[in-house]
């Protein structure tokens, strides 16, 4: 593969056309012969690419991974026509952080994405859609997560921001609209209307939706809603007493009530007044799980739309999550952490031509990878910025030929501590909404806790080091996730952290033993090899300002 260098290329490529031919006039015995006929086009010249990521996504809740619950016919689908990778790493588990490191190839610290700041200025690096586009692709995304809406303002929809980082590069960016609910995160079907009216055209469509958060199933209309509940269920925070402003139980699972579960207790007044039980923690998994049907629903639809305009066989698409979700296995619900449930995605790949369809790919492979595969792919050079490496020597079974690591890194950034902690508490006790007088009464002690704490930190507070055998989780500052985290808060308690924490991935794929003390020189090992990472990292670590605000800002 070639590597091409910095973000001054793009001249050198508007000048050259991608694909041509010379002729040749040989004169001999006073005539002439033509040259040999040119070589056929490279692929960026008649391959479409479409990469469909949905937010929080667990692989492991697809039939295609093995999900005994028919969860995904349509998705499984797709992963039949695909390369499907059964140990992909997200970098983070926070949503453009973790997505930023897909279109760039380089590490949150690296690429600047490290708050939910998106000035055009925030990332130095071109991204994916800022390359293709060099190449004459016309560009579009269809997006349904607010993380992605920085470009418009949040209330009238209008355009405020359209040099964001995630926008800027699109010839068209489109947004979802808020459905009966008042959610936005709903599916991005004005996609399907995008490929019908541009399907003469060479394009890159990013289709990205974020139906699967929190609340769980909130914009998915019966009866799919309920499909997959327990019978004769009744959601045990019904019996408590009802917060104003929080969601009606028919729009899904509360926010506000999964973010006061820790430990498998839920709190109010700072008192675990309710053990979850295997049904309760079954209803919020059945209400996730409606989401990702409902999702494969308009997969069904994106994948019937290709064939019915005879795009398929000119398509590249690359079907992802962009990272993963909790859902009751360390106790909690959401996405806080740096555990498989959390980072672990899905990840699909189908070419135009059904080479390779069906391989399963056992390899570890990382966020940083997607974007030089695609690139190596379509025969355009690999940015030389890029910190991760093509795939397709492992598609193509050459595991010999794959320069990427055995290893994947992850940074822990501390959303929870700074956003949850501190804006989003100060947000919901104006509305006096969701809070006991209790909790609204500790917020301003704990405003100030916050302050002392984590003012004039840098992140990350933890990484981690992944191999298919192994994670190893370094919290270098478990005191400030002893003093100030989300738990602290709900519950009123300090909670000991362990600074070291080793899984054995294959004895326990959930991560609920550490095993550290078990086996000293794998986490000498392993850690060496994650303060060495660190370290390169921290040489060109991107250092953002942002607005005054330290670290996480907040999103609409």
């Amino acid at each position: 593969m070639t590597r091409l260098a910095g973000r001054g290329f793009g001249r050198y490529l508007k000048a050259i056309p991608a694909a041509m031919f010379m002729l040749v006039i040989h004169w001999s015995d006073g005539g002439c012969s033509a040259a040999p006929a040119a070589p056929a086009a490279e692929r960026n010249e008649y391959t479409n690419v479409i990469l469909v990521s949905l937010d929080i996504l667990r692989p492991d809740h697809l039939g295609a991974y093995g999900y005994p619950k028919e969860t995904s016919p349509q998705i499984d689908r797709l992963a039949k026509q695909s390369v499907l990778f059964e140990n992909a790493i997200a970098h983070s588990y926070l949503t453009p952080v973790a997505h930023m490191s897909v279109i760039t190839g380089q590490y949150p610290r690296n690429h600047g994405m490290v708050s939910f700041e998106v000035s055009k200025n925030q990332v130095s690096q071109r991204t994916l859609p800022e390359i293709l586009k060099l190449y004459g692709y016309q560009t579009a995304a269809v997006v349904s997560s607010p993380e992605f809406f920085m470009r418009y303002d949040t209330e009238s929809g209008k355009i405020v921001n359209p040099k964001d980082i995630f926008s800027h590069a699109f010839d068209y960016y489109g947004r979802t609209v808020p459905d009966a609910t008042g959610s936005v995160r709903v599916n991005p079907t004005a996609a399907l209307d995008w490929l019908k009216a541009n399907k003469d055209r060479k394009f890159f469509l990013w289709i990205e939706t974020g139906m699967l958060h929190p609340p769980y199933s909130q914009t998915v209309p019966m009866p799919y809603k309920t499909q997959f509940d327990p019978p004769g269920y009744t959601p045990f925070y019904e019996q408590f007493p009802i917060r104003l402003g929080r969601e009606n139980a028919d729009r899904g699972v509360p926010t506000e009530v999964l973010f006061h579960v820790y430990r498998g207790n839920y709190y109010l007044d700072f008192q675990p007044i309710h053990k979850l039980t295997e049904k309760d923690v079954s209803f919020i998994n059945g209400r996730y799980d409606a989401g990702v049907y409902y999702t494969d629903t308009f997969i069904g639809d994106l994948l019937n739309t290709l064939d019915a305009l005879k795009l398929s066989g000119k398509t590249l698409v690359i079907f992802h999550s962009i990272h993963g979700e909790s859902l009751g296995e360390h106790g909690y619900f959401f996405h806080h952490d740096v555990f498989d449930t959390e980072v672990k995605t899905a990840l699909t790949m189908r070419f135009p031509d059904n080479s390779q369809a069906g391989k399963r790919i056992s390899r570890q492979v990382q966020g940083i990878d997607i974007l030089p595969t695609i690139l190596d792919y379509l025969q355009i050079p690999i940015n030389h910025e890029s910190q991760g490496a093509s795939l397709m020597p492992l598609i193509k079974g050459d595991e010999a030929g794959f320069k990427g690591s055995e290893y994947a890194f992850i940074d822990r950034l501390p959303w929870w501590e700074y956003v949850l902690g501190g804006w989003h508490l100060e947000h919901q006790s104006e509305r006096e909404a969701q809070y006991t007088p209790l909790e609204i009464a500790k917020m301003k002690d704990y405003r100030n806790l916050l302050n002392k704490t984590i003012l004039g930190e840098y992140p990350p507070e933890c990484i981690a080091v992944r191999t298919n055998k192994w994670k190893l989780i370094l919290r270098e500052k478990s005191n400030l996730l002893e003093n100030i985290s989300w738990w602290n808060f709900i519950s009123g308690k300090k909670f000991p952290v362990d600074s070291i924490e080793l899984f054995d991935l294959d004895k326990d794929p959930m991560e609920q033993k550490n095993v550290a003390k078990d086996h000293p020189k794998v986490v000498e090992q392993l850690k060496a090899k994650l303060l060495e990472w660190d370290a390169s990292i921290k040489k060109n670590m991107t250092t953002p300002a942002v607005k005054g605000q330290p670290l996480i800002i907040p999103y609409p």
